[in-house]
Protein backbone atom coordinates (compact mmCIF):
# COMPACT_ATOMS: atom_id res chain seq x y z
CA UNK A 1 0.00 0.00 0.00
CA UNK A 2 1.52 3.63 -1.04
CA UNK A 3 -0.63 7.05 -0.72
CA UNK A 4 0.93 10.39 -0.70
CA UNK A 5 -0.60 12.86 1.46
CA UNK A 6 1.55 15.76 1.30
CA UNK A 7 4.24 17.45 -1.45
CA UNK A 8 6.23 21.08 -0.87
CA UNK A 9 8.10 22.49 -3.47
CA UNK A 10 10.72 25.15 -3.10
CA UNK A 11 13.15 26.14 -6.23
CA UNK A 12 12.69 23.39 -8.45
CA UNK A 13 12.14 24.24 -11.89
CA UNK A 14 9.57 27.31 -12.33
CA UNK A 15 8.59 26.74 -8.81
CA UNK A 16 9.49 28.92 -6.42
CA UNK A 17 7.29 27.23 -3.59
CA UNK A 18 4.44 25.44 -3.65
CA UNK A 19 2.64 23.27 -0.76
CA UNK A 20 0.21 20.65 -1.91
CA UNK A 21 -2.38 18.66 -0.24
CA UNK A 22 -3.13 15.12 -1.91
CA UNK A 23 -6.82 13.26 -2.11
CA UNK A 24 -6.59 9.33 -1.43
CA UNK A 25 -8.61 8.85 -4.49
CA UNK A 26 -8.05 11.20 -7.73
CA UNK A 27 -6.02 14.02 -8.17
CA UNK A 28 -6.30 16.24 -11.33
CA UNK A 29 -3.56 18.67 -11.29
CA UNK A 30 -4.73 21.73 -13.72
CA UNK A 31 -3.89 25.35 -14.20
CA UNK A 32 -2.21 27.51 -17.17
CA UNK A 33 0.88 26.82 -19.10
CA UNK A 34 4.08 26.52 -17.56
CA UNK A 35 2.79 26.68 -13.81
CA UNK A 36 4.45 23.54 -12.68
CA UNK A 37 2.07 20.76 -12.89
CA UNK A 38 4.52 18.07 -14.51
CA UNK A 39 7.18 19.43 -12.06
CA UNK A 40 5.04 17.63 -9.12
CA UNK A 41 4.82 14.86 -11.28
CA UNK A 42 8.48 14.47 -11.38
CA UNK A 43 9.52 15.19 -7.78
CA UNK A 44 7.11 12.66 -6.87
CA UNK A 45 8.68 10.03 -9.38
CA UNK A 46 12.00 10.83 -8.06
CA UNK A 47 10.77 10.32 -4.71
CA UNK A 48 10.50 6.88 -5.42
CA UNK A 49 13.52 5.57 -7.02
CA UNK A 50 12.72 6.94 -10.32
CA UNK A 51 15.17 8.69 -12.75
CA UNK A 52 14.55 11.65 -14.12
CA UNK A 53 16.20 14.66 -16.13
CA UNK A 54 13.40 17.16 -15.57
CA UNK A 55 14.03 17.69 -11.73
CA UNK A 56 16.65 21.04 -11.30
CA UNK A 57 17.20 23.74 -9.51
CA UNK A 58 15.55 26.91 -10.03
CA UNK A 59 18.51 29.36 -11.33
CA UNK A 60 16.84 32.44 -8.85
CA UNK A 61 16.90 30.12 -5.92
CA UNK A 62 19.65 29.23 -3.45
CA UNK A 63 18.80 25.73 -3.39
CA UNK A 64 16.15 23.18 -5.03
CA UNK A 65 14.34 20.63 -2.70
CA UNK A 66 11.05 19.20 -2.02
CA UNK A 67 9.43 17.50 1.07
CA UNK A 68 7.20 14.46 0.80
CA UNK A 69 4.88 12.73 3.36
CA UNK A 70 2.30 9.80 3.25
CA UNK A 71 1.77 6.31 3.97
CA UNK A 72 3.67 2.94 2.85
CA UNK A 73 3.29 -0.88 3.35
CA UNK A 74 3.81 -1.55 7.36
CA UNK A 75 5.61 1.90 8.20
CA UNK A 76 2.40 4.11 8.80
CA UNK A 77 4.23 6.92 8.39
CA UNK A 78 6.82 8.40 5.54
CA UNK A 79 8.49 11.53 5.63
CA UNK A 80 11.59 12.24 3.37
CA UNK A 81 13.62 15.17 2.52
CA UNK A 82 15.23 15.71 -1.32
CA UNK A 83 18.12 18.59 -1.89
CA UNK A 84 18.74 18.28 -6.20
CA UNK A 85 22.77 19.18 -5.36
CA UNK A 86 23.12 17.39 -1.99
CA UNK A 87 20.94 13.80 -2.32
CA UNK A 88 21.75 13.40 -6.25
CA UNK A 89 23.54 10.56 -7.02
CA UNK A 90 23.88 9.32 -10.81
CA UNK A 91 23.64 6.42 -12.78
CA UNK A 92 25.97 4.56 -15.71
CA UNK A 93 23.97 6.32 -17.96
CA UNK A 94 24.56 10.04 -16.54
CA UNK A 95 20.64 9.86 -15.38
CA UNK A 96 20.26 11.35 -11.68
CA UNK A 97 18.88 9.10 -8.96
CA UNK A 98 18.23 10.15 -5.36
CA UNK A 99 20.30 8.27 -2.45
CA UNK A 100 17.64 8.40 -0.30
CA UNK A 101 15.14 7.31 -2.42
CA UNK A 102 11.95 5.67 -1.05
CA UNK A 103 11.82 2.19 -1.81
CA UNK A 104 8.33 1.02 -3.61
CA UNK A 105 7.28 -0.94 -6.53
CA UNK A 106 3.95 -0.06 -5.98
CA UNK A 107 4.05 3.35 -8.15
CA UNK A 108 3.71 3.65 -12.15
CA UNK A 109 4.41 6.90 -13.89
CA UNK A 110 3.34 7.50 -17.52
CA UNK A 111 5.52 9.99 -19.33
CA UNK A 112 3.63 12.16 -21.93
CA UNK A 113 4.46 9.71 -24.36
CA UNK A 114 2.64 7.05 -22.20
CA UNK A 115 5.54 4.85 -21.86
CA UNK A 116 6.29 3.92 -18.27
CA UNK A 117 9.94 4.63 -16.94
CA UNK A 118 10.39 0.86 -16.47
CA UNK A 119 9.39 0.75 -20.00
CA UNK A 120 12.56 0.14 -22.52
CA UNK A 121 12.62 3.52 -24.97
CA UNK A 122 13.25 2.63 -28.71
CA UNK A 123 15.18 5.17 -30.35
CA UNK A 124 13.74 4.64 -34.41
CA UNK A 125 16.26 4.38 -37.06
CA UNK A 126 13.55 4.42 -39.01
CA UNK A 127 9.37 4.34 -38.92
CA UNK A 128 9.29 0.23 -39.76
CA UNK A 129 12.07 -0.65 -37.78
CA UNK A 130 10.78 0.65 -34.38
CA UNK A 131 8.53 -0.82 -31.60
CA UNK A 132 5.52 1.51 -31.04
CA UNK A 133 3.95 1.34 -27.47
CA UNK A 134 0.58 -0.01 -29.16
CA UNK A 135 3.30 -2.65 -30.36
CA UNK A 136 4.42 -3.36 -27.09
CA UNK A 137 1.47 -3.63 -25.48
CA UNK A 138 0.26 -6.44 -28.19
CA UNK A 139 3.48 -8.28 -27.45
CA UNK A 140 3.01 -8.06 -23.78
CA UNK A 141 -0.33 -9.56 -24.32
CA UNK A 142 0.74 -12.29 -25.86
CA UNK A 143 3.72 -13.00 -23.77
CA UNK A 144 2.09 -12.45 -20.47
CA UNK A 145 -1.28 -14.46 -21.10
CA UNK A 146 -0.75 -16.40 -24.10
CA UNK A 147 2.43 -17.79 -24.49
CA UNK A 148 2.52 -19.36 -20.62
CA UNK A 149 2.77 -23.24 -19.97
CA UNK A 150 0.64 -21.70 -16.62
CA UNK A 151 -0.97 -18.96 -15.72
CA UNK A 152 -1.64 -17.69 -12.11
CA UNK A 153 -5.05 -16.51 -10.57
CA UNK A 154 -3.64 -13.14 -10.67
CA UNK A 155 -2.87 -13.50 -14.15
CA UNK A 156 -6.52 -14.87 -15.34
CA UNK A 157 -7.88 -12.33 -13.64
CA UNK A 158 -5.99 -9.57 -15.17
CA UNK A 159 -6.04 -11.37 -18.47
CA UNK A 160 -10.23 -10.83 -17.83
CA UNK A 161 -10.26 -7.35 -17.05
CA UNK A 162 -8.04 -6.35 -19.65
CA UNK A 163 -10.47 -8.05 -22.49
CA UNK A 164 -13.13 -6.26 -20.44
CA UNK A 165 -11.60 -2.75 -20.91
CA UNK A 166 -12.13 -3.19 -25.14
CA UNK A 167 -15.84 -3.82 -24.40
CA UNK A 168 -16.29 -0.72 -21.71
CA UNK A 169 -14.58 1.94 -23.80
CA UNK A 170 -16.75 0.76 -26.58
CA UNK A 171 -19.95 -2.01 -26.64
CA UNK A 172 -19.89 -2.64 -29.94
CA UNK A 173 -15.96 -4.07 -29.71
CA UNK A 174 -15.13 -6.94 -27.81
CA UNK A 175 -11.53 -8.45 -27.65
CA UNK A 176 -10.97 -11.43 -30.31
CA UNK A 177 -7.72 -12.67 -30.30
CA UNK A 178 -4.36 -12.52 -30.07
CA UNK A 179 -1.11 -14.19 -32.16
CA UNK A 180 2.25 -14.08 -33.05
CA UNK A 181 2.97 -13.00 -36.74
CA UNK A 182 6.46 -13.65 -37.53
CA UNK A 183 8.51 -10.80 -40.20
CA UNK A 184 10.79 -10.82 -42.58
CA UNK A 185 14.14 -9.66 -42.26
CA UNK A 186 14.76 -7.12 -45.26
CA UNK A 187 15.35 -3.82 -44.97
CA UNK A 188 11.96 -2.51 -44.69
CA UNK A 189 10.51 -4.88 -41.95
CA UNK A 190 11.17 -4.33 -38.05
CA UNK A 191 14.12 -6.93 -36.97
CA UNK A 192 14.32 -7.55 -33.40
CA UNK A 193 11.95 -10.32 -34.18
CA UNK A 194 8.25 -11.60 -34.03
CA UNK A 195 5.68 -8.90 -33.09
CA UNK A 196 1.90 -9.71 -31.77
CA UNK A 197 -1.23 -9.00 -33.06
CA UNK A 198 -4.72 -8.39 -31.18
CA UNK A 199 -7.89 -8.77 -33.13
CA UNK A 200 -11.32 -7.55 -32.51
CA UNK A 201 -14.57 -8.17 -33.22
CA UNK A 202 -16.81 -5.33 -34.71
CA UNK A 203 -20.19 -4.84 -36.27
CA UNK A 204 -18.51 -5.30 -39.64
CA UNK A 205 -16.65 -7.94 -38.78
CA UNK A 206 -12.73 -8.79 -37.02
CA UNK A 207 -9.87 -6.42 -37.68
CA UNK A 208 -6.36 -5.78 -36.29
CA UNK A 209 -6.12 -3.65 -33.15
CA UNK A 210 -3.98 -0.88 -35.08
CA UNK A 211 -7.40 -0.35 -37.15
CA UNK A 212 -9.38 1.44 -34.19
CA UNK A 213 -9.58 4.94 -34.27
CA UNK A 214 -6.50 6.50 -32.80
CA UNK A 215 -8.53 7.36 -29.23
CA UNK A 216 -9.57 4.08 -28.52
CA UNK A 217 -6.10 3.25 -28.88
CA UNK A 218 -4.80 5.78 -26.43
CA UNK A 219 -7.40 4.86 -24.06
CA UNK A 220 -6.45 1.61 -24.20
CA UNK A 221 -2.62 2.00 -23.84
CA UNK A 222 -3.46 3.71 -20.62
CA UNK A 223 -5.57 1.42 -19.32
CA UNK A 224 -3.50 -1.78 -20.72
CA UNK A 225 -0.71 0.12 -19.51
CA UNK A 226 -2.10 0.35 -16.14
CA UNK A 227 -2.61 -3.52 -16.02
CA UNK A 228 0.74 -4.50 -17.25
CA UNK A 229 2.74 -2.34 -14.28
CA UNK A 230 0.90 -4.03 -11.94
CA UNK A 231 1.94 -7.46 -12.99
CA UNK A 232 5.36 -6.74 -11.94
CA UNK A 233 4.90 -5.43 -8.60
CA UNK A 234 5.56 -7.79 -5.36
CA UNK A 235 1.58 -8.18 -4.99
CA UNK A 236 0.05 -11.29 -5.92
CA UNK A 237 -3.14 -9.27 -6.22
CA UNK A 238 -5.26 -8.72 -9.25
CA UNK A 239 -5.11 -4.89 -11.04
CA UNK A 240 -8.32 -4.06 -9.08
CA UNK A 241 -6.59 -4.28 -5.66
CA UNK A 242 -4.07 -2.45 -6.77
CA UNK A 243 -3.54 -0.25 -4.07
CA UNK A 244 -0.30 2.05 -5.25
CA UNK A 245 -0.07 5.21 -6.88
CA UNK A 246 -0.07 6.02 -10.92
CA UNK A 247 1.57 8.73 -12.04
CA UNK A 248 -0.03 10.21 -15.27
CA UNK A 249 1.44 13.51 -17.20
CA UNK A 250 -1.23 14.53 -19.34
CA UNK A 251 -4.09 12.31 -19.23
CA UNK A 252 -6.41 14.25 -21.77
CA UNK A 253 -3.09 13.99 -24.71
CA UNK A 254 -4.61 12.97 -28.18
CA UNK A 255 -8.08 12.34 -26.86
CA UNK A 256 -11.25 13.68 -28.34
CA UNK A 257 -13.89 15.19 -25.23
CA UNK A 258 -16.15 12.23 -25.48
CA UNK A 259 -13.11 9.62 -24.51
CA UNK A 260 -11.59 12.01 -21.84
CA UNK A 261 -14.56 11.50 -19.63
CA UNK A 262 -15.03 7.60 -20.55
CA UNK A 263 -11.45 7.18 -19.53
CA UNK A 264 -12.21 8.60 -16.31
CA UNK A 265 -15.12 6.49 -15.76
CA UNK A 266 -13.49 3.33 -16.40
CA UNK A 267 -10.35 4.22 -14.60
CA UNK A 268 -12.30 4.02 -11.37
CA UNK A 269 -13.24 0.98 -12.11
CA UNK A 270 -10.55 -0.10 -13.07
CA UNK A 271 -8.38 0.75 -10.10
CA UNK A 272 -10.59 1.35 -7.52
CA UNK A 273 -8.05 1.42 -4.96
CA UNK A 274 -5.28 3.32 -6.00
CA UNK A 275 -4.59 6.87 -5.40
CA UNK A 276 -3.99 8.83 -9.19
CA UNK A 277 -2.69 11.83 -9.23
CA UNK A 278 -2.85 13.41 -13.17
CA UNK A 279 -1.95 16.91 -15.20
CA UNK A 280 -4.64 17.78 -17.76
CA UNK A 281 -5.52 20.48 -19.61
CA UNK A 282 -8.87 19.70 -20.81
CA UNK A 283 -12.18 20.86 -19.45
CA UNK A 284 -13.94 17.87 -20.14
CA UNK A 285 -12.10 16.31 -17.24
CA UNK A 286 -12.35 18.79 -14.72
CA UNK A 287 -16.11 19.14 -15.38
CA UNK A 288 -16.84 15.92 -14.73
CA UNK A 289 -14.54 15.32 -11.76
CA UNK A 290 -15.96 15.56 -7.70
CA UNK A 291 -14.64 19.08 -6.25
CA UNK A 292 -12.11 16.91 -3.87
CA UNK A 293 -10.21 15.41 -7.10
CA UNK A 294 -9.43 18.84 -8.46
CA UNK A 295 -6.07 20.55 -7.48
CA UNK A 296 -6.43 24.28 -9.81
CA UNK A 297 -3.07 25.41 -9.73
CA UNK A 298 -2.46 29.27 -9.82
CA UNK A 299 -0.04 31.56 -8.49
CA UNK A 300 -0.94 33.47 -5.36
CA UNK A 301 2.57 35.65 -6.08
CA UNK A 302 3.78 35.23 -9.92
CA UNK A 303 6.81 37.62 -9.06
CA UNK A 304 7.89 35.17 -6.43
CA UNK A 305 6.34 32.39 -8.37
CA UNK A 306 4.60 30.96 -5.41
CA UNK A 307 1.75 28.35 -6.58
CA UNK A 308 -1.66 27.68 -4.88
CA UNK A 309 -4.06 25.54 -4.95
CA UNK A 310 -7.30 27.48 -5.76
CA UNK A 311 -10.63 26.13 -3.93
CA UNK A 312 -13.70 27.86 -5.77
CA UNK A 313 -16.18 26.02 -4.87
CA UNK A 314 -16.77 24.18 -1.78
CA UNK A 315 -19.79 21.46 -2.57
CA UNK A 316 -20.74 17.67 -3.73
CA UNK A 317 -20.99 19.06 -7.03
CA UNK A 318 -17.83 20.15 -8.09
CA UNK A 319 -17.60 22.14 -11.46
CA UNK A 320 -20.80 19.92 -13.02
CA UNK A 321 -22.47 22.73 -13.56
CA UNK A 322 -19.31 25.40 -14.56
CA UNK A 323 -19.61 25.77 -18.37
CA UNK A 324 -16.20 24.69 -20.57
CA UNK A 325 -15.59 28.84 -21.31
CA UNK A 326 -15.72 29.53 -17.59
CA UNK A 327 -13.04 26.76 -16.10
CA UNK A 328 -10.93 27.60 -19.55
CA UNK A 329 -10.90 31.13 -17.93
CA UNK A 330 -11.10 30.70 -14.20
CA UNK A 331 -8.99 27.12 -13.72
CA UNK A 332 -7.47 26.93 -17.04
CA UNK A 333 -5.73 30.61 -16.72
CA UNK A 334 -7.09 31.24 -20.68
CA UNK A 335 -7.20 35.20 -20.94
CA UNK A 336 -10.23 35.03 -23.98
CA UNK A 337 -12.41 32.22 -24.83
CA UNK A 338 -12.64 33.99 -28.84
CA UNK A 339 -10.31 34.85 -31.92
CA UNK A 340 -7.95 38.19 -31.23
CA UNK A 341 -9.91 39.40 -34.07
CA UNK A 342 -13.52 38.71 -32.65
CA UNK A 343 -12.27 40.28 -29.46
CA UNK A 344 -10.44 43.77 -31.11
CA UNK A 345 -14.62 43.98 -32.62
CA UNK A 346 -16.36 43.35 -29.25
CA UNK A 347 -13.34 45.98 -28.01
CA UNK A 348 -14.66 48.26 -30.39
CA UNK A 349 -18.36 47.91 -29.82
CA UNK A 350 -18.06 48.76 -26.27
CA UNK A 351 -16.01 51.76 -27.14
CA UNK A 352 -18.95 53.07 -29.60
CA UNK A 353 -21.74 52.32 -26.95
CA UNK A 354 -19.39 54.09 -24.53
CA UNK A 355 -19.16 57.36 -27.12
CA UNK A 356 -22.63 56.26 -27.85
CA UNK A 357 -21.96 56.30 -31.99
CA UNK A 358 -25.04 54.60 -33.02
CA UNK A 359 -23.98 54.17 -36.86
CA UNK A 360 -20.41 52.66 -35.72
CA UNK A 361 -22.33 50.09 -33.11
CA UNK A 362 -24.58 49.01 -35.29
CA UNK A 363 -21.60 48.22 -38.39
CA UNK A 364 -20.01 46.27 -35.33
CA UNK A 365 -22.44 44.76 -34.47
CA UNK A 366 -23.31 43.40 -37.79
CA UNK A 367 -20.01 41.88 -38.33
CA UNK A 368 -20.74 40.14 -34.70
CA UNK A 369 -23.89 38.91 -35.57
CA UNK A 370 -22.22 37.02 -38.40
CA UNK A 371 -19.19 36.29 -36.50
CA UNK A 372 -20.60 34.78 -33.48
CA UNK A 373 -22.25 30.70 -33.09
CA UNK A 374 -25.93 30.82 -34.06
CA UNK A 375 -27.06 29.98 -30.47
CA UNK A 376 -24.25 32.37 -28.58
CA UNK A 377 -25.66 33.90 -25.62
CA UNK A 378 -23.72 37.26 -26.32
CA UNK A 379 -25.83 38.19 -29.20
CA UNK A 380 -28.63 38.48 -26.97
CA UNK A 381 -27.15 40.78 -24.84
CA UNK A 382 -25.33 42.80 -27.77
CA UNK A 383 -28.71 43.33 -29.53
CA UNK A 384 -30.30 44.31 -26.09
CA UNK A 385 -27.22 46.77 -26.17
CA UNK A 386 -27.71 48.45 -29.68
CA UNK A 387 -31.51 48.69 -28.34
CA UNK A 388 -30.69 50.47 -25.48
CA UNK A 389 -28.52 52.69 -27.23
CA UNK A 390 -31.11 53.90 -29.98
CA UNK A 391 -33.52 54.50 -27.56
CA UNK A 392 -31.04 56.66 -25.52
CA UNK A 393 -30.62 58.33 -28.86
CA UNK A 394 -34.11 59.15 -30.34
CA UNK A 395 -35.44 60.02 -26.74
Amino acid sequence: MLRIDHISIHGINGIERLDLSLNKGFNFICGKNGIGKTTILNCIASSFNRVSQEVRKNVRSEEGKWYITGEINDNPRFYEYFNVDENTQYTRTGRPRYKNAIKSKEIINFSISRTAYSTPIYTPKSITQSLTESDRLQNWMYDNYFDVAHMSSKRLKNLLIAQECFYLLNPETRFSKVFRRELKTDENEYKGGPKADIYVETPTGEIPFNYLSSGYRACLSILLGIIKQTEVTSALKDVHSFNGVILIDELDLHLHPAWQAKLIEILKWLVPEAQIIATTHSPHIIQVAKQNEIIALAYHNQKKNEIINQRFIDNEYGLQGWTVEEILQDIMGMGDIYSEKCSEILASFDEALSSFDTEKAGHLFKILDSMLHPNNHLRKILKLQMTSLEKVKYD
